[in-house]
């Protein structure tokens, strides 16, 4: 590249930043701003939401609805929502208080990230919606506002934007929507875990305190040593958290061979959960068959089935060979 070229560049570059700042701060600070809310309607009222629609440039809308007091994904079979991501959502809507004035220059929204059409720039719209008479919310998401601090807003229709104080931070997709918790059950709680193969063969791994630090191996050959001393360890601790990489109602997915393997988890406190392992082409699909006393600790439901990544099913799928040292 020329020097008459990069000093070019360099000066686009610094006039495209200098654009941004100015537009960030082109109307400046409106007095008494800071204390007006930017969603009058919400305030106070927060629990008679029960609708959101989310809908990102260029995926398909994500529609969350409220369910007496749970939230799930209304186009995933009404799978239950990552609850945090919800409360943080109302939380900052509810909270979020005007700054300062932007641009109100249509021509300018785009390079906010405050466009409503189609195209480089366009804002990221959500609409809430409730129950009592709430007043339906259409709101235009943009840019962070500088170093990360707030959002920049606007309302479709009204070109006037705004700098908030605080940020609308959303999952990127669906899936991340979703409560993809399995299971969350504590490895030291965890007193033994049980695999059985198709073909008879089972594989036990134990401890007979909540103190011992490390699984035993039930089947353990007389003269023969673990690999390490946490070599089994890895059966129970994959329950601590495990997590689906996507999930389908059970009537939906169809499942031709048996089962790869079936598992059994009992915890010191009588706790219980069983499963079973499938294997669909080149996935590993999981199945949950039932639980008890388990309810805090095991989110996921026996009605769907469960995409988990391959090193999950590595950890629970060993062998005996695969935990002794060699010969």
């Amino acid at each position: 590249m020329g020097r008459k070229a990069f000093i070019f560049l360099f000066i686009l570059a610094a006039a495209l930043g200098g654009t941004y700042l100015a537009l960030q701060r082109q109307a400046g600070p409106t007095p008494g701003a800071e204390a007006q809310a930017w969603l009058p309607a919400l305030q106070g009222r927060l629990a008679d939401i029960d609708a959101i629609e989310v809908q990102r440039p260029g995926q398909p809308p994500v529609h969350l609805a409220r369910r007496d007091s749970t939230w799930v994904v209304a186009d995933k079979a009404g799978y239950p929502a990552d609850a945090r991501a919800v409360a943080d959502l109302l939380r900052a809507l509810g909270e979020a208080r005007r700054v300062e004035a932007r641009t109100a220059k249509p021509e300018l929204h785009a390079q906010l990230g405050l466009a409503e059409k189609p195209g480089e720039g366009q804002a990221l719209r959500l609409v809430v919606r409730g129950q009592n008479g709430l007043p339906q919310q259409d709101l235009l998401i943009g840019k962070p506002g500088q170093q990360g601090k707030g959002q920049l807003v606007r309302l479709p229709g009204d070109n006037q934007s705004w700098l908030i104080d605080r940020r609308i931070e959303l999952p990127e997709t669906e899936l991340a929507w979703l409560d993809r918790r399995i299971a969350a059950i504590p490895f030291s709680s965890v007193r033994q875990v049980e695999v059985r193969y198709p073909q008879g063969k089972e594989l036990t791994v134990y401890r007979d305190a909540e103190n011992e630090p490390n699984m035993k191996v039930r089947q353990l050959p007389a003269g023969r040593k673990l690999a390490y001393e946490a070599a089994a360890n890895g059966m129970a601790a994959v329950f601590a958290g495990l997590q689906f990489a996507d999930a389908a109602p059970l009537d939906q997915v169809q499942f031709k061979d048996k089962p790869l393997l079936s598992f059994e988890l009992q915890t010191f406190a009588g706790g219980r959960l069983t499963g079973e392992l499938l294997g669909q082409g080149e996935q590993y699909w999981l199945r949950l068959t039932g639980q008890e006393k388990l309810d805090d600790q095991v989110p996921g439901r026996t009605d769907w089935a469960y995409l988990i990544e391959p090193f999950q099913y590595q950890a629970l799928a060993r062998k005996l060979e695969d935990l002794l040292s060699a010969k």
